[in-house]
């Protein structure tokens, strides 16, 4: 069983600490694009996980994702150098979501660490003030793998905790004040 954590959303992708990678749970009528919204100042993009399904088709969905320039190397080193890197587009802090994760490098258990392992890596660069050679200061960076309940399945060992994105409007669903009806002059 996946440990839980549980935290605002907001609070979490703010952080400059760990975990870096976590596992978002959505139900079948939720969008992890709706519950994730850009805080200002932080760079979300998607990742279409449903494109990752080898190393290659990976590094083509992460360039074309994260914008990642025409020198891109398509290896694990060269991930590993750019997801540190990402002068090119500037921000205070960095949300990866992958969607349909459970489709992640699904048959190659041996990738899908290696893949962590970078993903931790930035995340602990960005969160040291080490990433990006002229930041120096502390920057969130996380990386959220969406998946519904029957998609957590898929895999054995997702090799993160899970967070629980607490509603940020939780208090007021259920005070509502009744609506006026609007006046006729």
């Amino acid at each position: 069983m996946t440990p839980k954590h549980t935290v605002t959303l907001s609070a979490y992708l703010q952080s400059t600490k760990a975990p870096w990678t976590s596992l978002l749970l959505v139900t079948a009528e939720q969008r992890a694009e709706s519950l994730v919204r850009p805080l200002t100042g932080l760079a979300l993009k998607v990742i279409k996980g449903r494109q990752c399904k080898t190393p290659a088709n990976l590094f083509v969905e992460f360039a074309r994702a994260l914008e990642f320039p025409d020198y891109f190397g398509h290896n694990w080193d060269a991930l590993e150098e750019c997801l540190a890197d990402l002068e090119w587009l500037p921000a205070k802090g960095y949300v990866l979501l992958i969607t349909d994760a459970g489709c992640v490098l699904h048959d190659d258990e041996e990738e899908y660490e290696t893949f962590l392992e970078i993903l931790r890596d930035a995340g602990e660069a960005w969160g040291n003030g080490q990433a990006e050679m002229g930041a120096r200061r502390a920057t969130p960076f996380h990386v959220l793998f969406v998946v519904s309940e029957r998609e957590k399945t898929k895999r054995a060992h997702w090799g993160m905790k899970e967070i629980i994105a607490e509603p940020t409007h939780k208090a007021n669903t259920r005070q509502r004040s009744p609506k006026r009806k609007p006046s006729h002059s």
